[in-house]
């Protein structure tokens, strides 16, 4: 029986041992589950085996209690305390190495203590409700859901940043994104689909927001007319899936947390490339047509975004084409520039999107432009040799978004398991 749905009566709950108040003639214990808290009182002359076991219990170690559950409007713990009449101590806990004043890399090293705060595993039922509604609005919205290959037979990005592994008698790479493998499923007339799968990045980056493995959230769609149809799918899931977790969590996550969730108005606000340039320059940075932003640049930009529009998501739309990856369709109009965009939420990018280039010999130049061999990516190029429907889609990171809406310090707290550079354990 979970703790929360204790009601009096006989009961039989199982937990672990959070705090124990051993008095010369009574036992206070708090015993702890995912759903709550619960206190067990022994009066110790009625019950001495009873509270024997208890005085020989250690903090953290597991329990299973029968007894009756009793009204005591004195207990702060729900107004119920329980008379036990058998206890057993179901695994005994050593003492922690790690505690408060540890560090994050310290308590990374003891992850299973760590996750066991009511604080922590509240972080992650936001992320199930999180991730569980952007699948449904998904589902809700024709799209289907494909599960693609984590091991692919050429860089999905066609960068150098990817982990290469032995494949048998040949090399493999880690994607770095389901991209591929999306867009085939546009080629094959699926039309609307989404993914959940780990993705890798081979970066040796230590900031906040970088980990060498994270959970990506893919959608492709096909008969889109430019990016724009893409951002209105994008920003839609994001307003239902936050609205979800405000209506299941918000009031927890401000107890806890100290945060409040802030649903997002529709549509999100939209700057393009060329205007962004114009509101960095006049801010007094020296960035140059044509130049992706550094971290300062984002910063700022992001700032100014908010302060205008007082909204914490913003779209930045038509990315010089020579600073996106080789798979992004150029305008028609303005080749340079790209039917590209990024999202950000608060003041870091979460998601990359655009139109596709569908067109394989224009498909095949651009690779060619950009000094990637085509050989290995003849499979990729034949997706669209038999008909493919213009498309478009984006690419979101689960962890950078929980953090964001958590206001986690660092994605390692946002992540269950976190590897980077230099972890890989446990």
């Amino acid at each position: 029986m979970k703790i929360s749905e204790v009601k009096p009566g006989k009961v039989e709950i199982q937990g672990w041992i959070e705090n124990l108040r051993d008095k010369k003639s009574m036992q206070f214990v708090v015993i702890r589950d995912l759903s709550g808290k619960i206190q067990v009182t022994v009066v110790k002359n009625e019950i001495p085996e009873i509270a024997e076991v208890f005085s020989g219990a250690s903090l953290e170690s597991t329990v299973k209690i029968v007894g009756q559950a009793v009204k005591n409007d004195f207990v702060k713990l729900g107004g119920i305390e329980i008379i036990p009449e058998s206890v057993e101590i179901t695994s005994h806990a050593e003492p922690f190495p790690i505690g408060p004043e540890s560090s994050i890399d310290q308590r990374l090293d003891y992850r299973w203590i760590d996750l066991r705060s009511p604080k922590q595993a509240l972080i992650f039922q936001v992320e199930t409700t999180l991730n569980q509604a952007m699948r449904q609005w998904c589902i809700d919205h024709d799209f289907m859901e494909i599960h693609t290959p984590t091991l692919i037979g050429a860089s999905s990005e066609g960068g150098a940043d990817v982990f290469e592994v032995k494949y048998f008698d040949r090399k493999a790479y880690l994607i770095q994104s389901p991209q591929f493998y999306k867009q085939m499923a546009m080629a094959a007339g699926f039309e609307r689909v989404f993914i959940n799968t780990p993705v890798y990045r081979a970066e040796k980056s230590f900031t906040k927001k970088h980990a060498t493995e994270f959970s990506g959230f893919d959608v492709e769609l096909s008969y889109v007319n430019s990016q724009e149809d893409v951002m209105k799918i994008e920003e839609q899931i994001l307003a239902y899936a936050i609205g979800e977790v405000y209506k299941k969590h918000g009031a927890k996550v401000k107890e806890l947390l100290g945060v409040d969730i802030v649903v997002p108005t529709l549509p999100f606000p939209r700057i393009n490339m060329k205007d962004a340039y114009k509101v960095l320059r006049e801010l007094g940075f020296n960035i140059k047509d044509g130049e992706d932003f550094n971290t300062e640049e984002e910063v700022a930009l992001c700032k100014h975004m908010e302060e205008k529009n007082g909204h914490q998501f913003f779209f930045v739309t038509e990315y010089p084409t020579a600073v996106r990856a080789f798979y992004t369709m150029a305008k028609e109009d303005e080749p340079a520039y790209s039917k590209s965009y990024d999202l950000y939420f608060k003041d870091v990018e979460i998601t990359s999107g655009a139109q596709r280039e569908h067109r394989p010999d224009v498909l095949k130049k651009q690779i060619e432009d950009r000094g990637i061999d085509t050989t290995p990516m003849q499979d990729y190029i034949n997706f669209f040799k038999n008909g493919c429907p213009p498309h478009g889609g984006f690419g979101l990171g689960l962890d950078r978004l929980l953090m964001l809406l958590l206001d986690i310090p660092t994605i390692k707290e946002a992540m269950y398991i976190f590897r980077g550079p230099t972890r890989l354990n446990p």
